[in-house]
């Protein structure tokens, strides 16, 4: 067996898979943000017009029924945040960006290690690999995403993809079916 080909092929993919979770978890913090300011903004809003205003200023109506709106949007990205589990989502996200990106760093040294240690070494690489990538699959990883996957893993390690046979040179989607397309 060729230790080093099949070590460069799982630290090939386990570098894509890292960087796949590192999207969807900066997608949802950014989310998880919005929630979070649309949270806080309607009371600074109303309570900012009635300090520079009054109560019995004109535009208080205008700042309730702002802050009203602000509060439907908040409330109805919140519920759609616990029904989608965003929080769960997100901790996952994490949890595999760093399990991935240990797996790519262990078969990146793996490659390089005695003849002695390297079967050993590898097996039990493979083993968690594999349990990892078990996963990953649990959480529903679509074909644009591992499109974008191995786009990421074809620009890092400046590889030709397999369809249209291109070096991507930036993280941009092509219409490759390959590489692109996500």
């Amino acid at each position: 067996m060729d230790y080093a080909k099949e070590c460069w092929s799982k630290e090939f993919h386990a570098y894509g898979t890292a960087q796949l979770f590192e999207a969807r978890a900066k997608r949802l913090q950014r989310l998880r943000i919005w929630i979070t300011f649309l949270g806080i903004i309607s009371p600074v809003l109303i309570g900012g017009t009635v300090l520079a205003f009054g109560t019995n200023s004109a535009i208080l109506p205008i700042a309730l029924a702002c802050a009203g709106v602000v509060g439907l949007c908040q409330l109805t990205l919140s519920t759609w945040s616990l029904v989608a589990r965003w929080d769960e989502q997100y901790e996952y996200a994490l949890d595999s960006t760093k399990a991935n990106t240990e797996l790519y760093n262990r078969f990146k040294k793996i490659s390089g290690s005695s003849a002695v240690d390297l079967k050993k070494k590898y097996e039990q690489a493979c083993t968690d690999y594999e349990e990892r990538e078990q996963k990953d699959i649990a959480k529903g990883v679509s074909d644009k995403e591992k499109r974008f996957a191995n786009r990421r893993s074809l620009q890092y390690y400046g590889k030709a993809c397999s369809v249209c046979k291109i070096v991507p040179i930036s993280s941009k989607p092509s219409k490759c079916d390959g590489c692109g397309n996500f």
